[in-house]
């Protein structure tokens, strides 16, 4: 069974522990598949705006994208056209978000349409009293977001790790706002720093106070 708030079946969510917190291996094939994200992802931004703004808000989504906004739940949209859509959903909600900040933004909101789709609803509460584990298990928790985005953890020390993302269609800044994010719903102070290393892949030095 599908609906427009989650996917296929259910999930466990023990099954996205990784109980030692040890991060996963990247495999490289010479030529990286297009990335993508499943559909029913990219429509909790739009079903965000028709919350917010209702129809007049998808009117001028459409106005301003140029192409149909409806996808199958398990549609593999490219992260390309989530990123224009994420962004136009922003401008039109937030219309003083600045050039500079608008990446940083779109991935904070991209955080928070996630949290209130079916799998960010089963899944997050297990990490809000250890995001360290959110962080260390990125990979297997975005393997049932996208297709062909890894994610490398590696833990650095106490309240820091360091992410780096993979054949990334996103904009640097974008991942960025969402880890931030993570924190916030985390209860922990700290801050995102990120790194474009080239190729797609992009580094994300989270840190965090701690006791």
């Amino acid at each position: 069974h599908e609906d427009e708030k989650g996917v296929r079946g259910r999930v466990s969510p023990y099954a996205l522990l990784k109980a030692d917190g040890t991060s996963y291996v990247s495999y490289h094939t010479g030529m990286e598949p297009e990335p993508t994200i499943r559909g029913l992802f990219v429509m909790s931004h739009i079903n965000a705006l028709e919350a917010e703004r209702g129809r007049d808000g998808i009117v001028e989504l459409m106005t301003r994208y140029g192409k149909p906004i409806r996808f199958g739940m398990l549609d593999n949209v490219p992260v390309r056209e989530e990123v224009a859509i994420i962004e136009h959903v922003l401008d039109i909600l937030d219309p003083s978000v600045s050039p500079e900040q608008r990446a940083f933004m779109a991935g904070k909101l991209h955080f928070n349409n996630f949290s209130k789709t079916e799998l960010g609803g089963l899944i997050l509460p297990l990490f809000r009293s250890n995001i360290r584990l959110f962080f260390m298990n990125a990979n297997h928790i975005a393997g049932y977001v996208f297709n062909g985005v890894r994610f490398l953890s590696e833990e650095r020390g106490k309240g820091d790790i360091r992410v780096i993302m993979e054949n990334n269609d996103y904009p640097l800044d974008h991942f960025a706002g969402f880890f931030q994010s993570v924190m916030e719903y985390g209860r922990l102070d700290g801050e995102v720093h990120a790194e474009d290393l080239g190729g797609k892949r992009y580094a994300y030095d989270i840190l965090w106070k701690t006791d």
